[in-house]
């Protein structure tokens, strides 16, 4: 081994040995598994002993089943709409909570808005569940004005703006927090030169604020782009009989393979599938966005 890395090493072997659990951590809880599943998706569907090649029919079957087809249309259309609905709701509550000149009102704003994101799915389930039950605060607020009650979980019109507007609830704050961030690291001294010029309050927005973010609305359409294929928590505490077949997301559909029917094989192609389309789709986003382009 070379001295000088020798000497690297051991003039920062602190920094390594608090690496070590990190590195295990992914080593143990995301390599292995990926590594894993890679291999039984080319294996048959047995639960013990050995697994005899396959080839490629797990991918035959699931790229032939019809739950499979209808998962991918139910995660782009619940993936896109959450994509679009987070980034613009988020920066459009961030320009608005900077107008707010009042600190102590700011952050207050601020604080009720991310603690959602802080919440884990089952307990926000629970919330919408207890909201959009048949005797829920929804269906009482309806009753004052003489309307049936309607049974949001179990009617398929509503079940895929329900799953929307939770994830809109829940992660709004957290991006808005991204973007208000970004804002606060403004050069104040452009905003003091545009009001001398005379530039208005909604001239600084476009002219100033809004350029100034795009490098923070390049990462969150990255980040966001990740998850457009992998909703899973909010899916699995909402589903139900009723409105299954518009929130059969490719995850839950991996889960009930795997877990439920153990359908091993099948499960761990599902998987590979729906992590090669992710990679691929995050790739194209960050070519799109030009995001490893430098500014």
């Amino acid at each position: 081994m070379d001295k000088q890395l020798v000497r690297q090493i051991k003039k920062h072997r602190i920094f390594y040995l608090l690496f070590i659990p990190i590195a295990l951590y992914f080593i143990i809880f995301t390599y292995y598994p990926f590594f894993r599943g890679l291999i039984m998706s080319f294996q048959e569907n047995r639960l013990i002993g050995t697994r005899p090649f396959a080839g490629l029919e797990n991918y035959k079957l699931v790229l032939s089943d019809p739950s499979f087809l209808s998962s991918i249309l139910n995660s782009l259309i619940i993936g896109f709409s959450d994509m679009v609905l987070y980034f613009s709701l988020a920066l459009l509550f961030a320009l608005v909570l900077n107008e707010i000149t009042q600190k102590k009102i700011k952050q207050g704003i601020q604080t009720i808005a991310y603690i959602p994101y802080l919440l884990s799915w089952a307990v926000i389930g629970g919330v919408w569940a207890l909201i959009f039950d048949l005797d829920g605060l929804v269906n009482r607020f309806l009753a004052l004005f003489g309307t049936e009650p309607i049974f949001f979980l179990a009617t398929p019109a509503y079940a895929r703006p329900l799953i929307i507007a939770m994830g809109v609830w829940r992660s709004m704050g957290y991006f808005a927090l991204l973007f208000t961030v970004a804002i606060m690291n403004i050069d104040r001294q452009l905003f003091e030169a545009s009001r001398i010029d005379g530039a208005s309050r909604m001239m600084q927005i476009r002219k100033i604020i809004v350029p100034s973010l795009l490098p923070t609305m390049k990462t969150i359409i990255v980040l966001l782009s990740i998850g457009v294929l992998t909703h899973f928590d909010e899916i699995y505490v909402m589903v139900n009989p009723a409105n299954r077949s518009l929130i059969n997301t490719l995850l839950l559909y991996v889960y009930e393979n795997g877990i439920l029917n153990f359908r091993t094989g099948s499960a761990s192609a599902g998987a590979t599938l729906v992590m090669i389309g992710t990679v691929l789709f995050t790739a194209l986003i960050r070519r799109l966005t030009e995001y490893d382009k430098e500014e």
